[in-house]
């Protein structure tokens, strides 16, 4: 019997037996997985964006051809993602597959399109946008290099999340200097980094801009061919248009502090493995100035083409510590328990804090797998709590759930007694505050990122899960205990 592949908008279908079944990419995480995922990351990165590539798309691709199996036919919805199309398509020249001819055609020519007008809407970008942050910055702090005389310590903001990890650090040191990258309007205490632009140095800036976005569309391009292949390389484009000028004013604003600072100054950032992470590490390097990574998510368990962010990396855990030590083959990975808790913000008034409640903090991706852990512990007659995830839509929960508690204060939902979540750093956060943390592990993909791929959480003082009944005894053991 012939087996079909089909992409639907924002899903992958298989055919068996006359029958379509939504393709479950659980099944692609078995102990040989991370070995697969491996195969690249060796391979000498071209650009800052390999280790997105890699993440985002390389990984994925990896997900498909493990779970998929072997195919005959393959077909697609028109409103499917770009990308996604390209994965499809790949299918047919690795495995021979028969495709609808006038789809192939489309699809390269729907990718040449988004290439083409990708690289447009790029130039055009960085063009206007030096002009735009230099406005903004108007009345701003002007940046000289007196204003870095006494600033021992430089730490770069780009999210909410990097700035928790830094606020304890910052409090015990007045005399620092705060540089946030507010492109989206982010609002933390400190400077912007654009500020640098209201200077005698806006031409330089604004030539750099541009320089390193036609730097950056060809080296993206390289990496993503090497990586996905040449279709895959024109497809991915639509994705970072904005991004690439972006981050080729943020590079050029990174520079012209980093000629600024003295040179003993120890910056830090919260930024992890992306395009930000690798052009910080890549400058700072050629600089010759520290930078201290103090990450805002949890470490991944497998090696990335262009590495982790800093010349000092610390982590969760110590069992991460030895994990990328190891992948590695460096030295710069550290772990301290004093440093973890001012991370995350912990103090002896945090560990007195208990509120006698169940709370679950959702995650963003895969929905569905929140929604089916709810539904349980509500049938379950468990008075439960929920903190969201900030990027989740809080609305579609209340509509859902009206009955429900919903938290909006992270801290609030870390001083309840029982802190559920699937795969996330609250569960660290939660142990470290001495709270019981519970990771609901009821998909295969989750308890494989927990027990393979997040080397911090598979902590013993994380209570592990795999099934409703497990979690409901867990709550009642816990509780009696």
């Amino acid at each position: 019997m012939a087996r079909e592949l089909k992409l639907s908008r924002d899903s992958w279908w298989v055919k068996n037996d006359d029958e379509w079944q939504e393709l479950n990419l659980e099944d692609a995480y078995t102990d040989g997985f991370v070995e697969d995922v491996n195969s690249c990351s060796h391979r000498r990165p071209f650009s800052d964006y390999s280790n997105e590539l890699y993440l985002y798309y390389f990984v994925k691709n990896k997900e498909l051809e493990n779970t998929v199996g072997e195919v005959s036919n393959l077909s697609c919805s028109w409103r499917a993602r770009l990308t996604d199309k390209s994965l499809l398509y790949s299918f047919r020249k690795n495995y021979g597959v028969k495709v609808n001819s006038f789809s192939v055609v489309v699809f390269y020519l729907q990718a040449v399109a988004a290439f083409s007008v990708s690289l447009l809407l790029s130039f055009f970008v960085a063009a206007l946008l030096p002009f735009i942050f230099l406005r903004k910055s108007r009345g701003r702090h002007l940046f000289s290099r007196s204003s870095f005389k006494d600033k021992k310590k430089v730490f770069f903001i780009r999210s909410k999340s990097g700035y928790s990890r830094v606020r304890s650090f910052i409090a015990e040191c007045p005399s620092c200097m705060v540089l946030a990258d507010n492109f989206s309007e982010l609002k933390v205490p400190g400077e912007s980094i654009y500020s640098v632009l209201w200077s005698s140095s806006f031409l330089g800036l604004y030539m750099k801009t541009l320089q390193y976005t036609t730097r950056d569309l060809w080296l993206l391009f390289k990496d993503a061919r090497a990586l996905l292949g040449n279709w895959m390389a024109l497809s991915v484009f639509w994705a970072y248009w904005k991004r690439i000028p972006q981050k080729a004013l943020y590079e050029a604003c990174f520079e012209e502090i980093l000629r600024l600072v003295p040179k003993d100054s120890v910056l830090f950032s919260g930024e992890k493995e992306d395009r930000f992470a690798m052009l910080q590490t890549r400058c700072c390097a050629w600089s010759g100035i520290n930078l201290t990574c103090l990450p805002h998510g949890l470490e991944y368990g497998f090696r990335f083409p262009g590495g982790l962010c800093g010349s000092t990396f610390y982590c969760f855990s110590e069992k991460a510590r030895e994990l990328l030590e190891s992948i590695y083959s460096s030295k710069k990975f550290l772990y301290s328990d004093s440093v973890l808790n001012k991370m995350l913000g912990i103090n002896e008034n945090c560990r007195k804090e208990v509120s006698d409640r169940v709370c679950f903090f959702t995650e963003p991706r895969d929905q569905n797998i929140n929604f089916e852990i709810i539904d349980q512990l509500i049938d379950a007659g468990v008075k439960l709590s929920i903190k969201l995830h900030p990027l989740e839509n809080q609305k579609i929960y209340q509509d859902r759930y009206p009955g429900v508690d919903i938290i909006s204060d992270l801290e609030d939902g870390l001083s309840s007694s029982f802190c559920l979540s699937r795969k996330s750093t609250v569960l660290i956060e939660a142990s470290q505050r001495g709270k019981q943390a519970i990771a609901v592990l009821v998909n295969r993909k989750d308890r494989f990122y927990v027990e393979h791929l997040f080397p911090s959480l598979s902590s013993e003082e994380i209570v592990k899960v795999y099934d409703f009944k497990g979690l409901v005894q867990a709550l009642v053991i816990n509780n009696d205990g």
